[in-house]
């Protein structure tokens, strides 16, 4: 299994219309977000705007979550308007081709990718387990401190809160656990899976 830590100095910032975003990993590497080449993107934005609208993009699926506060989404695709409230830490998925409208400031989470992946984003409270999967990539992404400890391979992997691990070329399944000091029930981490 391959092990990568991103601190978050490696972030790559940049403007968008409705405040700042932050890209957490993008894959390939060589890839490029501004242009549509790429397979997968994991990002963090603040919306700093009441009102705002998303980027449009065509040919990708995306998901999205609030990490601070409540967000509503209006998404106008083929289907006709599709409204959503959700509260921090819910989930959305949409189609990139959507025309998307936020409502309300906070600081988002988002898994963009290409349809020939399957995508999946979950919190993780403390002392929960990750079931890792053969042929999966994960980017596990810290809330809190936390400490990650694979049980095949006895190593503990210690994260600052906005630290990410990327684990790809994974032989076999196995297991991690995630622990924090964390005492309330909040999520301390999100799991990221594209396979």
């Amino acid at each position: 299994m391959k092990k990568q830590i991103i601190s978050q100095s490696s972030y790559k910032v940049s403007k968008w219309s409705g405040g700042e975003t932050t890209e957490v990993f993008l894959y390939p590497p060589e890839g490029r977000y501004a242009l549509n080449e790429f397979d997968f993107r994991v990002s963090t934005a603040k919306v700093e705007l009441a009102e705002s609208t998303f980027s449009s993009l065509p040919g990708y699926k995306r998901i999205i979550m609030s990490l601070d506060n409540p967000l509503e989404l209006h998404h106008r695709g083929k289907e006709g308007l599709r409204k959503v409230k959700l509260a921090p830490y819910q989930t959305d998925y949409f189609s990139g081709d959507d025309e998307t409208k936020s409502f309300g400031k906070c600081t988002d989470f988002n898994l963009i990718y290409s349809p020939k992946f399957g995508g999946e984003m979950k919190t993780k409270q403390s002392d929960e387990v990750i079931k890792l999967k053969k042929q999966v990539t994960y980017v596990l992404y810290a809330l809190k401190n936390v400490e990650i400890t694979f049980y095949q391979e006895t190593e503990t992997i210690c994260l600052e809160a906005g630290t990410s691990l990327v684990l790809e070329d994974i032989k076999e399944e196995t297991q991690a656990l995630i622990h924090s000091t964390t005492k309330n029930n909040a999520p301390v981490l999100i799991e990221i899976s594209i396979r």
